[in-house]
């Protein structure tokens, strides 16, 4: 199947299977997730998972940034194969740090402590994602999970099948490109150097001195490297690396709240505890891909309760069998082609109709 639900047997009447990439089978996950019994852990009951391990913590920071500075000197000493190759496990290492940095802000992990502050801080300009547009905007996002009018500050834009048919041709060019792979393909210049950065510092400069540091510090080293002829040095050592990053990135958080079945709001009666998870998914991955990415791919723990320490994630999902009710979303072509193919939100179905249905409604 392109995208895996616990709960789903997928078969029809008479126990025959629905072919596996129709939108029956991928849909009936769904409906079982939303009949389970999900009784959720309240905040009293995960406190202490909230606790932060400080050796823990420190060794995952140090263990990042080791392998962040091994990889960049490699990238500086070998112009050529080896420091081309070391650009795709680089772009890894860097969307881990982003991913820390994440955590931080979250005040999930290394709390209260001021040297790191300032060092995510760089991290956040390094990876044009400053950490007072990120606050703010993935603040929004966590502050308004599951809000179908609210998806687009700080996450991926979701219309309505009405709010399409009363759109300009501009308005359905743009949207289609803001969910397309393409924008994440990009994403180093769209989804961050623009959306994260230029367009905040445009809307709000006094509130964001920290994106023209960004494009201040990115701009600079692009000029002194062209200055030197290192240009061919900052494409291996840090555009690469960077646009790997970026594409990680959106494309996961693309699919940790776009999949086939997630649940959108669009008034008070509909919230609850379904919503929070019906609309957060589980990354289905091997073990090594969640220690890479420290374990974002437990977005719907993380949704539930954000000051948890990434390292902690997978202990709460194992003590807690209401999480495994969440959607599990598998990495792969067919997984990543069912939900980018998801493209309005249809309020009399409550679901997501795909661009193929689109064109049949129009």
């Amino acid at each position: 199947m392109a995208t895996k639900f616990l709960a789903d047997p997928t078969v029809m009447e008479g126990g025959t299977p629905h072919p596996p990439g129709s939108l029956v089978a991928r849909q009936s996950g769904h409906q079982r997730f939303m009949h389970a019994d999900l009784s959720l852990p309240s905040r009293s009951a995960l406190k202490p998972f909230v606790q932060e391990r400080a050796i823990r913590s420190l060794a995952e920071l140090c263990c990042t940034l080791v392998a962040f500075f091994a990889g960049l000197a490699v990238g500086v000493a070998n112009p050529f194969g080896l420091g081309w190759l070391v650009a795709v496990p680089q772009g890894v290492v860097v969307t881990r740090l982003f991913i820390l940095m994440h955590d931080h802000v979250h005040g999930a992990y290394l709390r209260r402590r001021p040297w790191a502050s300032m060092l995510f801080s760089w991290v956040g300009l390094f990876t044009l994602s400053p950490v007072s547009v990120w606050r703010q905007s993935h603040g929004f996002h966590h502050r308004h999970t599951g809000w179908q009018r609210s998806a687009h500050v700080g996450s991926y834009p979701v219309w309505t099948v009405a709010k399409w048919r009363a759109a300009s041709v501009r308005g359905r060019l743009v949207y289609r490109w803001m969910r397309h792979p393409g924008n994440a393909v990009l994403g180093v210049f769209t989804v961050f150097a623009y959306g994260m950065t230029l367009r905040p510092l445009l809307q709000r400069p006094r509130a964001h001195p920290d994106a023209l540091a960004a494009l201040v510090l990115h701009l600079g080293l692009f000029v002194s490297c062209a200055a030197f002829g290192a240009l061919p040095g900052w494409v291996r050592v840090v555009l690469l690396p960077l646009a790997i990053a970026s594409c990680i990135g959106a494309v996961l958080f693309y699919i940790q709240h776009n999949f086939p079945g997630v649940r959108y709001i669009t008034s008070d009666r509909q919230a609850g505890p379904r919503v929070q998870l019906g609309c957060s998914s589980q990354l289905d991955a091997p073990r090594w891909t969640h220690i890479a990415l420290a374990n974002i791919g437990y977005h719907a723990v993380h949704h539930h309760y954000e000051v948890i320490p990434f390292y902690r994630l997978p202990e709460v999902y194992a003590a807690f069998p209401a999480f495994a009710a969440t959607p599990r979303v598998r990495l792969g072509p067919a997984s990543l082609r069912a939900c980018y193919g998801l493209g309005l939100w249809d309020d009399n179905a409550q679901r997501m109709r795909t661009w193929q249905e689109v064109a049949a409604l129009s």
